[in-house]
């Protein structure tokens, strides 16, 4: 099965909009929009979990009621096919 090339546009344009739009997480962490416990990340507001969120690989709660997450880490792979694109 091939794809089309609306399909393939189409998945470029994804690919290239979760590069550009990975979140600055140290600079979250800086301006006290994120909290970072042990690799975990804890947002502070509705903004700040809406941009991290989808990058998520696991969720937990913490002890005080809290959801924290882990995020992936930038793909250094999908930036390079992004700028050869």
């Amino acid at each position: 099965m091939s794809l089309t090339e609306k399909e393939i546009s189409n998945l470029k344009k994804l690919v290239k909009d979760r590069v550009e739009n990975y979140p600055d997480l140290a600079g979250m962490v800086a301006a006290g929009r994120l909290i970072n416990k042990s690799g975990w990340y804890e947002a502070k507001d509705k903004k700040a979990y809406d941009a991290i969120i989808q990058y998520a690989t696991s969720i937990r709660v913490s002890k005080d009621g809290k959801a924290q997450v882990r995020i992936e880490r930038a793909s250094k792979k999908l930036k390079a096919l992004v700028e050869k694109m």
